[in-house]
Formats: C-alpha cells, structure tokens, sequence
C-alpha cells in the first residue's frame, strides 16, 4: 500500500505551461482522506512553490531547492547552507566565462547579475520569483545564508559549465544537471533522495509503500527511494533506465493519472 507520493514539478507535475493540473485540489483531498503523504519534491525554491499552491503550501510536505530547503508542516524549516568562500569561488568562475549565469539561492530571497541578458531573464522568470538582480560586485556582499547555487547556460551546462565547476568541486558539493540550460550546486549529500529518505524515516513508511515521479538528472536519486518509481514518458532514455516505471508524459496529465490507477482512486472531476 503507498503511503508516501514524492513528486517533481516541472515536466512532470506541471504542464508545459507550468501549470497544476485541475484536478490536483480533490486529488490532496483524497490522499488526505487516505492518509497518503503527498510531497513536492522541486529544485524551485520555497517562494516560487508558495505561488504555485498559494493556501495549500502550509499543508504540503516541501523538498526545495533540490533538498537544500525542507518544510514539514508543523516544524521549523531546514536548511543546509553553504560556505560563502565557495559562493565566492563560483562567483569568480562563473564571471570568467561568457554564457555562465549564476543565481544565488538564500534564505531570504533570489539573486543574480544584472548584466544578465533579456532571454536568461525571461528563463528566471519561469522559475523564480521574488529575484533581485544586483552589480556583480555586489554578489560577493550578500550575507543572506545561500541553500542553492543555480546556474543557467543557454547553450547547455554539459557544454562547459558542468566540467569546470565537477572538476573544482565535484568531490565535496552536489552537483546536478537540472534542466535544458540549468544545473544546481548544493551542499554534499543534498539530493531529493536523501530528503525523501527522511521523509520515510519521520513517517515510518518503507520504499515499498513509497511513489515518486521525475523526469530529470536531479530526480534520479529519489528512484532508489522508493519501488514505485516512475520517469516521465517524455525523460531521457539515460532517466528512464533509473527508474522502474514509466508514466505518461506531463502533456498527458501522467502523475494523477498514474496515482489514481496504482491507488483505484475515484474520478476526481465528480
């Protein structure tokens, strides 16, 4: 029996308009009904997640930033923060190369250069809210506590970025392709997997009885969390083979309709 349900966001809860699928109120409601715990598990960070659920945020179990940022109703938050000297170490990198956009990821709020261009603009926007765009200099003076490191290459992460910051931190940070242009850089032992594993551990519920759903390199560690794993139709085929199960894509409505045929859940639009 599934008690716990684990889910990405974007491309996999999230149509590709970045919406939540109309159903998704009476699907809570059920699971609640059920006592299934349902958790988000995303790279956004808390703010954008509060926009998406609004009044349902503060029932919601919360995997943010990657793992970066946990919420459990009922418990303060927790937050796994980094060095700043390795902040400003990135920060160096990143202003060495011409398509390396960072995005500093604190506790209060969401930062990046305002040389950034109009099209990475556009990308922040689809994923970020409450953002303040800054002198590069300025960066280096943030004393706001960082969770996250985000890094946006419009041509690729797996391109450049990735190698250069994998080959300076690789061994002591997280570090995950997060998206077509995105990669993120945490604390070690900073995964969506080791958040789930806690969850279970708090819940008292096995992998057995544990649902997730992804689409990315980022979500490939919670797969090893839980029997029911399922990469999105539309994953690459190096996501795929992680997982045990395919669901139809996010275009398709893949998560509710998975969860309620796996659950024998009733119609949701009744």
């Amino acid at each position: 029996m599934v008690k716990l349900i684990a889910t990405d966001m974007d491309g996999t809860l999230l149509d590709d308009e970045k919406r939540l699928p109309v159903e998704f109120p009476r699907l809570l409601e059920v699971l609640t009904e059920k006592n299934v715990a349902f958790a988000v598990a995303s790279g956004r960070s808390y703010p954008a997640l509060q926009t998406l659920f609004q009044e349902k945020t503060d029932s919601l179990l919360l995997i943010c930033d990657n793992g970066a940022h946990v919420r459990i109703p009922g418990q303060p938050p927790v937050y796994q923060c980094m060095p700043f000297s390795v902040v400003h170490a990135v920060l160096d990198i990143c202003q060495q190369l011409s398509n390396a956009v960072p995005v500093l990821c604190g506790i209060e709020g969401i930062y990046y250069p305002n040389t950034a261009k109009a099209q990475f603009q556009k990308e922040i926007s689809n994923f970020y809210v409450q953002f303040t765009d800054m002198a590069y200099a300025d960066l280096y003076q943030i004393t706001d506590p960082i969770i996250k490191i985000a890094l946006c290459a419009m041509d690729g992460p797996e391109k450049m970025l990735y190698p250069i910051l994998n080959s300076k931190f690789g061994r002591d940070y997280e570090l995950v392709i997060s998206g077509n242009v995105w990669m993120d850089m945490m604390c070690k032992g900073v995964s969506k997997g080791n958040a789930v594993a806690k969850l279970q551990q708090m819940l008292h519920v096995t992998p057995m009885e544990t649902m997730v759903f992804g689409d990315y390199q980022n979500d490939v560690s919670m797969f090893s969390q839980a029997y029911y794993s399922y990469a999105m139709k539309q994953a690459s085929k190096e996501v795929q083979q992680h997982a045990r199960f395919l669901a139809p894509a996010n275009t398709e409505n893949g998560v509710v309709r998975t969860i309620c045929n796996i659950l024998q859940l009733p119609d949701l639009q009744e």
